[in-house]
């Protein structure tokens, strides 16, 4: 019995970390398939122009169950290195797996959501410009091998330098959320007009700002290492309460959770300039 509970102690933090790569896979999947793809072309035994505004729930309810497996899968993530220090089976292997599951679900899933938003919903734009979010997966890969490199130079140290490719990911469940919430024809706030420029305007900064982030050398504050300092880990507390204030507060006038997450995650960023580790990677 020791012995068995021992083995699933140590699968565990692989069994998380191939979550996260699931994830991302089954959200590309999702979106070539369903709510975009030609499976669409039916609904109910109906064509797509002839079911109007419920065809258009029908797409945001598949977004956002998009958005759910997505963030499932980063949840996986944040937890699998906690899995594995707590299994004490934290090695390279590990960092490698987690490495390649970071870049699908936070490189190659955001940039093939962007090319297909972008061909939905602007159609108009140049064929290069809907192309664009490809910068997610290039940013992604760097700054996974940068960190990949300087942890094995120099060991595990506080705070991150750049933003994290998961935080970018969650930008990017931000557009997923918004997205469905206009589909469902405005029912949160977003509608017209004004719900499709709100869409262009996050995948624009998903697809240039945030992956400049990715790639920078900005210090920003982790979510490991507590108890080892409680001047940063108080500093840190306070900030993740205030991201969560902030979030909800954006989320709830906006009417767009997404917008909430996206507030949250910038938040994060001009965290970096008031909260400095010790030591950053």
């Amino acid at each position: 019995m020791y012995f068995r509970t021992m083995q699933a102690r140590k699968v565990l933090p692989n069994v998380l970390t191939m979550g996260n790569l699931i994830s991302g896979v089954l959200v590309i999947i999702g979106l070539a398939v369903w709510p975009f793809g030609a499976e669409m072309n039916e609904f109910h035994g109906a064509d797509i122009s002839e079911t109007g505004a419920l065809a258009q729930q029908w797409k945001g309810s598949g977004m956002l169950m998009l958005a759910i497996i997505w963030a499932f899968g980063q949840l996986c993530d944040l937890f699998d290195g906690l899995a594995a220090r707590w299994a004490k089976v934290d090695g390279a292997m590990g960092v490698q797996l987690d490495s390649m599951a970071d870049l699908v679900s936070s490189g190659v899933t955001p940039a093939v959501a962007g090319i297909i938003f972008l061909h939905t919903w602007a159609p108009a734009l140049p064929t290069a410009v809907k192309f664009l979010p490809l910068t997610m997966v290039l940013a992604a890969a760097w700054r996974l091998a940068r960190f990949n490199v300087e942890v094995n130079q120099s060991g595990q140290a506080k705070g991150f330098s750049g933003l994290p490719a998961p935080a970018g990911a969650l930008w990017w469940i931000g557009i997923l959320l918004i997205g469905a919430q206009y589909q469902h024809g405005g029912s949160f706030g977003l509608y017209g007009t004004g719900g499709v420029m709100v869409v262009m305007l996050s995948i624009l900064i998903g697809s240039t700002l945030i992956p400049l982030l990715m790639i920078s050398r900005i210090p920003l504050m982790d979510m490991k290492g507590w108890k080892g300092d409680q001047n940063y880990d108080r500093k840190r507390v306070i900030w993740l309460a205030l991201m969560v204030i902030v979030g909800i507060i954006v989320a709830i006038s906006a009417r767009a959770w997404g917008l909430g997450l996206q507030a949250a995650l910038l938040l994060y960023v001009l965290g970096g300039k008031f909260i400095r580790p010790a030591l950053n990677h």
